[in-house]
C-alpha cells in the first residue's frame, strides 16, 4: 500500500459526493481509497449528530484535494440537494489555477455524464479503479507531494496465480462474530485493473483483491455488479479466441442475473446459489487462457457462501 501524502505530510483529503442510492457502492470506493492510503470524506463517517450538516458538507468540500463526483442512471436525474452538490464541486474547480486535477467525475454505471461535467475526463468504476488513484496520484504531486511508484504487473511464472498483483489467497472464513451479529469474510476482487503482461499462452488482467465483509443484501449486490464489470474487463485480454469470449459473456450474465435476483423483495436463495454456481463452473474452464480467471473463480465460491447465509439456499 501507498501513503498518498501532500507536502504538509497530510494524507490526500477526497471528497466523495454522491446520492444516497449509490451508498453501497460508495461505501466501497471508500474503503478502498482508505486502504490505499488516501483520506476520503464520507458523509456518513464525518457527519455527527447535531452539526449543520450542509455547511459541514461544503466546509469539506472546499478543504478536500480532490472530489470524486459519483454518478449512476439515478443520480443523474434526481432532483434536490444532490444536484446542487455537484454543481457546488464545479464552482470550487473555479477556484483552482488552470489544469489542477480537482474534480473527477466518477460512473457507477453506463449512466451518461451531466452536460456540465463533459469536458472533464470521467472514469468507470469499478472497472477503472486504478485510473482514479492514477489521477488522485497527480494530484499529490501538484500538491508537492512525492508521487509513489506505479504498480507493475508480475512477470508471468509457470502457474495463472503468479499473475495476482497480491500476497497469497487465504482459505475464506465461513463466517465470524462481531459485535453487531454474523458477518460475512469474503476474498474476492474489488476491482479488475487493465494492466497486461505478455506470455507465450495469452495476455493477463492483474486483478487487485480485497477482503469485504457484506452485512447486507445491498453490500452483497454491490459485490456482485462489481464482479460483473470484472468479469466484462476480462473480454479486453488478447489473445482469447471466439469460444472463450462467449464463456465470459456466459459468465457474465449469470451474475447479472444473480445480481437481479438478489434485488428483489424476496431474493430466492436457491436460484442466485445456483446460478453463481454456473458461473463458476464456467469461469474454472477459462484458466487455461485467462490467469486472473482463477481468482474470480474463488471470489464467485466465496460470493456463493455468503449469498447461502444471507437468502438460504
Amino acid at each position: 500500500m501507498t501513503t498518498a501524502k501532500t507536502s504538509s505530510g497530510k494524507k490526500l483529503l477526497v471528497f466523495l459526493s454522491h446520492a444516497s442510492q449509490d451508498k453501497p457502492a460508495v461505501r466501497l470506493l471508500c474503503k478502498l481509497l482508505r486502504r490505499d492510503g488516501f483520506d476520503p470524506w464520507l458523509d456518513e463517517e464525518r457527519l455527527l449528530p447535531g452539526m449543520d450538516w450542509n455547511l459541514e458538507i461544503q466546509k469539506a468540500m472546499r478543504a478536500s484535494d480532490a472530489i470524486l463526483v459519483c454518478f449512476s442512471s439515478l443520480s443523474v436525474q434526481k432532483e434536490g440537494y444532490v444536484q446542487r452538490e455537484y454543481k457546488k464541486a464545479l464552482d470550487f474547480r473555479e477556484e483552482k489555477p488552470d489544469g489542477t486535477i480537482f474534480v473527477i467525475p466518477v460512473r457507477l454505471d453506463g449512466c451518461e455524464v451531466p452536460f456540465e461535467f463533459r469536458e472533464i475526463q470521467y472514469v468507470d468504476y469499478p472497472a477503472g479503479y486504478d485510473r482514479i488513484v492514477a489521477a488522485l496520484m497527480a494530484r499529490q504531486a501538484q500538491k508537492g507531494g512525492k508521487p509513489a511508484s506505479p504498480v507493475k504487473a508480475r512477470k508471468m511464472g509457470s502457474k495463472p496465480e503468479a499473475l495476482i498483483d497480491t500476497q497469497p489467497i487465504p482459505k475464506p472464513k465461513r463466517e465470524s462474530k462481531s459485535q453487531g451479529g454474523t458477518t460475512f469474510n469474503i476474498q474476492g476482487g474489488i476491482h479488475a485493473g487493465r494492466d497486461v503482461v505478455n506470455g507465450p499462452q495469452t495476455n493477463y488482467i492483474t486483478i487487485h483483491n480485497t477482503t469485504t465483509n457484506y452485512n447486507s443484501p445491498a453490500e452483497l449486490v454491490t459485490a456482485l455488479q462489481q464482479l460483473q464489470a470484472q468479469v466484462a474487463a476480462l473480454k479486453t485480454a488478447p489473445g482469447l479466441d471466439e469460444s472463450d469470449i462467449k464463456m465470459v459473456e456466459a459468465v457474465e450474465g449469470r451474475v447479472q442475473e444473480a445480481a437481479g435476483e438478489a434485488q428483489k423483495p424476496a431474493p430466492d436463495g436457491g436460484r442466485i446459489t445456483s446460478t453463481l454456481e454456473k458461473a463458476r463452473k464456467t469461469m474454472d474452464l477459462l484458466t487455461g487462457s485467462v490467469g486472473s480467471a482463477v481468482t474470480l473463480g474463488a471470489t464467485i465460491g466465496n460470493i456463493i457462501l455468503a449469498a447461502s447465509k444471507l437468502f438460504g439456499g
